[in-house]
């Protein structure tokens, strides 16, 4: 399969090469030393609906483009995210999915071309043409979504311009992946076409070691991302895209914390490389993403965008769960220090089916109004989603004629080999949850230019969600570890629906040329959904989350755009905040988080560039909604108060060494709560890369890219994120990387 893929894809640029003979081609100029535009750019659609320049919008928008992510050597969304104040990684069941923090904040949805989509989709980092953030509430156009902000990636899309690159990847840990791009015209400038082709067979630094021998973590991706683009007349252009994406990754939970002789808990004390599940921890999914956009440009200068899509994932996965230590009996707050046994579960999701539809159509233009010059937006959107998914766990007598409990094993997690596991643990489903939810809105946004120094950003949105739901229960649980099996599924439906009207407003007003302070405030809001785990059903119908900002900040563009900086403080608010705890969704009454954040980018003398951000966050527990609990006043477990990112690259502009790069950064990720108890914590950590890179021209039409570097330079062992005692994730140790890229 993975073949016939790049055969395929292959063929495209001869088949476009044969097709558009009778036009000339463009001839490559290499040009050395890297633009700041390549490095910075301020456009963005995913505040506004339309073009708008981030540094007059009264809100904090940041834009990484691909020539940042080429550089980084970044092989996923996590480490392209890295270089965005106030964003950090969340556990992401154990790798096989993208999970982040925004604001300290869990964001429940990832934007594709600004189409939602699933946040289990992950996407492959060659078809990304930039990614943005929008921080803070983002409901005004983009509907029930986390008050922390979203993330919208920006995919590659045709171009006029024929050019093909493949890009070979590899590290000393067994990374390996190829990546074939190419764009051009099909017969004719009306009619262009992409392609984007990766193919992964990896290998990681992570392994299991049992008495049959080591087994290396591995990775198997291909994914295959057409488009084409055909302008019929000037003011007509339509956008067809296909991304297909067939993959096995491994469902690593990482390391576990232990209890020590003190009753304190820390990070156990065990090779990085150790993994404590299984060989058969994998996620085997297959998913496909179809949008087409229809944008027509009205002779007034209005524009009508049509977006329609779909997403379906189809997955099932399995896993050796680290569940509970042994302290003689079963103990849910940690393993032992002193004995190092560790019970696993095993379990799995069987079947998942998620299949979603949506739609959009907004019109957006400027008009003038009493002298005032305005751009405005007017928008519908409407998105399904349904999901059909059974939990099944390996269940065993519990000596009672029908109670099972679960099947577990124990290992020792000092131990350098585990007993073998030689097939997966049969599966039997417990519970199952088919839930279709539809949620539909009406925005409207406009951007006043008041005076020559003064904007206005005003906006209103009406929401409205319906959700349905059938819960089945084969077995129901008796216990933390109990079950009896039903002689009849146990089924319970569900419906609910709500509606809500958020707004937003902010101005913005220049100082002096070049510098501009702003103030803003937005709402969001967000349904809770329940359903059933484990067999385990949580409340019904829990009141929706909604929440409220205020933001102040400062942008600035000095020295013709060779420095650039803005600051922003925040205070968010946010109430009816869904929690998952004993597998039961409950409701904490209130969480704020505040903070400030610092982004910036200079470019001294040309070929050097330089990025940076910082973000402080103190979040908090106001309410946490039950008098049984004593967390208010503590922070969320995994929200570091301090984060911080640099990136500088300076790229030689003549002379002997010209088209030879470097670059050099760090990370720093501040401490983090273990959970939201505040019993434990997970440590600060600073990660040190290098790069280097040199571009070789082989004719006037092709050149070559060879690129070599270092990934946590100083060998720093870390923790990037957690979801509680037993799933801890561990960071890469240090990697030397080498790539190398053909342009033509």
């Amino acid at each position: 399969m993975l073949c016939a893929g790049i055969a395929m894809a292959a063929q495209l640029p001869a088949l476009a090469a044969e097709a558009g003979k009778s036009s000339e081609r463009i001839e490559m100029v290499a040009v050395y030393g890297t633009d700041m535009s390549n490095y910075v750019f301020d456009k963005s659609e995913a505040a506004t609906g339309f073009d708008a320049d981030t540094d007059e919008l009264p809100r904090s928008v940041q834009v990484i483009p691909e020539q940042v992510i080429l550089d980084q050597n970044a092989r996923t969304l996590s480490d392209v995210l890295r270089n965005v104040a106030g964003v950090t990684r969340a556990h992401g069941f154990g790798g096989a999915e993208d999970e982040f923090l925004i604001r300290g904040i869990a964001n429940n949805h990832l934007f594709v071309d600004g189409n939602p989509v699933s946040a289990r989709y992950q996407i492959d980092v060659s078809n990304i043409a930039q990614v943005e953030v929008v921080k803070g509430p983002a409901s005004i156009l983009h509907g029930q979504v986390s008050p922390g902000g979203i993330i919208n990636v920006v995919t590659k899309k045709p171009r006029a311009r024929d050019a093909t690159s493949v890009q070979l990847d590899m590290n000393e840990h067994g990374g390996r992946e190829l990546t074939l791009d190419s764009s051009g015209r099909l017969g004719s400038d009306k009619l262009l076409y992409r392609t984007v082709v990766a193919v992964e067979d990896s290998e990681t630094f992570r392994e299991v070691n049992t008495t049959d021998g080591t087994e290396a973590t591995g990775i198997e991706r291909l994914s295959i991302s057409p488009s084409l683009t055909w302008m019929p007349t000037e003011r007509d252009e339509v956008t067809f895209r296909i991304s297909l994406n067939d993959q096995e990754v491994p469902i690593d939970r990482g390391t576990v914390a232990v209890e020590n002789e003190n009753g304190g808990l820390e990070i156990a004390d065990i090779p990085r490389e150790r993994r404590l599940g299984s060989e058969f921890d994998i996620r085997d999914s297959r998913d496909l993403l179809v949008q087409m956009d229809y944008d027509h440009y009205f002779n007034n200068g209005w524009t009508n965008r049509f977006k329609i899509g779909a997403f379906e994932k189809e997955f099932d996965d399995y896993q050796a769960r680290p569940a509970a230590g042994l302290n003689p009996g079963l103990t849910t707050r940690a393993v032992q220090k002193s004995n190092g046994l560790l019970a696993r579960t095993h379990d799995g999701n069987l079947d998942v089916a998620e299949k979603d539809f949506f739609f959009s159509n907004s019109l957006s233009g400027t008009f003038e109004l009493g002298g005032v010059d305005n751009n405005l937006y007017v928008g519908a959107n409407y998105y399904r989603r349904g999901v059909d998914h059974t939990d099944a766990f390996a269940l065993t007598g519990a000596g009672i004629p029908g109670i099972y409990t679960y099947d577990v094993d124990t290992i020792d997690i000092y131990a350098d080999e585990q007993p073998a596991l030689t097939a997966p643990k049969t599966q039997t489903a417990i519970s199952r949850n088919d839930e279709v939810t539809h949620e539909a809105g009406l925005s409207v946004q406009n951007l006043s230019q008041l005076t020559e120094r003064l904007n206005l950003l005003a906006g209103l949105r009406y929401d409205y969600f319906e959700r349905e739901a059938e819960q089945t229960a084969y077995y129901t649980a008796l216990s933390a570890v109990a079950f009896v099996e039903n002689a009849t599924p146990g089924k319970r439906e569900e419906s609910d629906h709500n509606h809500n009207l958020s707004g937003q407003v902010g101005v913005l007003y220049e100082v002096i040329p070049g510098v501009s302070t702003y103030g803003a405030y937005s709402e969001s809001f967000q349904p809770n959904y329940t359903d059933i785990t484990a067999g385990v059903t949580s409340p019904d119908n829990l009141d929706p989350e909604k929440a409220k900002q205020v933001e102040l900040g400062i942008k600035s563009q000095l020295f013709d755009d060779r420095v650039r900086l803005s600051l922003a403080w925040y205070d968010l608010n946010r109430r009816n905040v869904a929690k998952a705890e004993n597998l039961q969704l409950r409701l904490n009454g209130e969480e704020d988080s505040r903070g400030i954040e610092l982004e910036g980018s200079v470019q001294v003398v040309d070929g050097m560039n330089l990025i940076f951000s910082y973000a402080r966050v103190d979040a908090e527990i106001i309410d946490d909604g039950e008098e049984s609990r004593d967390n208010e006043g503590n922070t969320p477990y995994g929200v570091p108060e301090d984060s911080a990112r640099v990136w500088g690259t300076y790229e030689f502009v003549d002379g002997r060494l010209r088209g030879l790069g470097l670059g050099a950064g760090a990370v720093y990720t501040g401490s983090r709560q273990g959970d939201d108890a505040n019993t434990w914590t997970l440590p600060s950590y600073t990660v040190f890369d290098l790069a280097a890179w040199y571009y070789l021209p082989v004719s006037n039409n092709s050149q070559v890219k060879l690129q070599a570097g270092i990934k946590n330079l100083t060998d720093k062992e870390y923790y990037p994120a957690n979801l509680n005692a037993f799933r801890i994730n561990v960071g890469e140790p240090r990697t030397v990387y080498a790539s190398v890229r053909y342009e033509l």
